[in-house]
């Protein structure tokens, strides 16, 4: 196999476990992939496989018509969700799907994250959209997913869970932490107060711009 794929299935197993480590998935909720530069595949988790017991070559190869190449298990249900973005989106070169606790608990109320943090700003590119309520591992969640995702770096799934993207997969990862972080604090903040958003956001004035 092409070491540069090799390098790729590292690099999704070393995420995988990382998503576990950090508490943004339990079992074997959740999963990531990345977008191999130039060959159009992707490879993805296996589905129903724990974190902590998940090997090299248990990592999927798919095509972008969602044909298995190699793995000797079934890649994750969510395959289709991963592939539509990757259609949609050139720029992204890695995916995470994660069930963490505080973006979750946002998500069951109905609600997105509005931009209250700089740093969700500089890196999601806005507010965390929701996506409406589908069944896992079908294509109307993907195409929900998507529909929220539009040119910003994570959505929340309605009653699920996060989706968190990134040109690499370390993007993607971090991006689902700090959608974690900015969860968190809107949670604490509407105990105490009103959240109000950053305020050049307010202002309509772009992220970044002097």
């Amino acid at each position: 196999m092409d070491p540069i794929v090799l390098e790729y299935m590292r690099e999704v197993l070393k995420t995988a476990q990382e998503m576990s480590r950090k508490g943004l998935v339990v079992g074997s909720s959740g999963n990531c992939s990345a977008r191999v530069q130039d060959t159009g595949m992707v490879v993805i988790t296996p589905t129903s496989i724990e974190y902590e017991l998940m090997l090299f070559e248990d990592m999927c190869i798919v095509n972008m018509d969602g044909e298995q190449l190699e793995g000797r298990y079934a890649p994750s249900i969510e395959i289709n969700m991963h592939l539509q973005v990757y259609r949609g989106r050139p720029d992204v070169g890695g995916i995470v799907h994660t069930h963490q606790t505080m973006a979750t608990a946002v998500g069951v109320t109905g609600e997105g994250i509005p931009p209250i943090l700089e740093e969700q700003v500089f890196s999601i590119f806005g507010g965390v959209e929701l996506a409406k309520y589908a069944l896992p591992g079908t294509k109307e969640l993907a195409e929900n997913a998507v529909q929220a995702l539009a040119n910003r770096n994570a959505c929340l799934l309605a009653h699920h869970g996060v989706l968190a993207v990134g040109p690499k997969l370390r993007d993607a990862l971090l991006n689902a932490e700090i959608v974690e972080r900015a969860a968190a604090v809107y949670i604490f903040s509407r105990e105490i107060g009103e959240p109000r958003i950053v305020p050049f956001m307010e202002s309509g004035s772009e992220a970044g711009s002097s």
